[in-house]
């Protein structure tokens, strides 16, 4: 979907990532979601902002080595029998921890939270998985969090009030994303203030760039009230 390049700075191998067409708030999303993940202590992959042939970009180093490599939950279906339920969900975390993959359930929910925060629509089967030794073939953990782009997607800027669309996924599903949040056992051990800020932080961060995405001052207000409606949202089910 996006335009992409794998550049090389000082010895380390970037990602590259532009907006989808006309659109500009895919680089802007991806380093919101690091924003989150940092403040509440989630492993993520940390994107960053760039200009690339006047265009902003996000950028991130590569988190595989040349001893380890990336398993798509789509490549590691065919040990997973389908349910079209919640039960895949259950069923994944249940084949991490028999590989020895700590904190499983907890990373999972991490994502979800996330998911949930930015409503996120695209967390599809080829952008979560695991890390795996390429030498022994041993799982070694969970894949940081990565590929947070479609979010925060706003149908309708009306004065009143905003108006949202899309939904997120859980595995094979399409859920409203009060439906993915279910599956966090806990939210209670989530410090929600720490996002305190974050809302001014984005604002900046969007203000900052609009000499070149040209993003009205409207569309940045109402993506601010959006953030800050999610977490106040989320403070509700803790």
């Amino acid at each position: 979907m996006l335009k992409k390049a794998w550049i090389i700075e000082d010895g380390v191998r970037y990602l590259l990532k532009g907006g989808y067409k006309n659109e500009v708030m895919q680089p802007f999303n991806e380093v919101l979601a690091s924003m989150i993940c940092e403040r509440l202590g989630f492993s993520h992959v940390t994107y960053t902002l760039d200009i690339y042939k006047d265009m902003v970009v996000s950028k991130c180093p590569c988190f595989i080595t040349k001893d380890t490599e990336f398993i798509t939950v789509f490549q590691l279906r065919n040990d997973m029998e389908r349910h079209g339920s919640t039960k895949d969900y259950e069923d994944y975390i249940q084949l991490l921890e028999s590989h020895g993959i700590k904190d499983a359930r907890i990373k999972m929910e991490n994502m979800y939270i996330l998911d949930f925060l930015m409503m996120n629509e695209d967390r599809h089967l080829n952008n979560f998985g695991i890390i795996r030794d390429v030498n022994t073939l041993k799982w070694l953990d969970v894949a940081p969090i990565f590929d947070n782009g479609q979010s925060l997607n706003i149908q309708d800027y009306n004065d009143e009030e905003v108006i949202l669309s899309g939904q997120g996924r859980l595995f094979y599903e399409v859920k409203s994303f009060d439906e993915i949040i279910a599956v966090v056992k806990d939210l209670k051990r989530i410090d929600l203030s720490k996002l305190d800020g974050l809302v001014e932080e984005f604002d900046h961060l969007l203000h900052k760039y609009q000499y070149i995405t040209n993003m009205s001052d409207r569309r940045i207000h109402k993506l601010c009230i959006l953030l800050n409606s999610r977490i106040n949202k989320l403070k509700k089910f803790e």
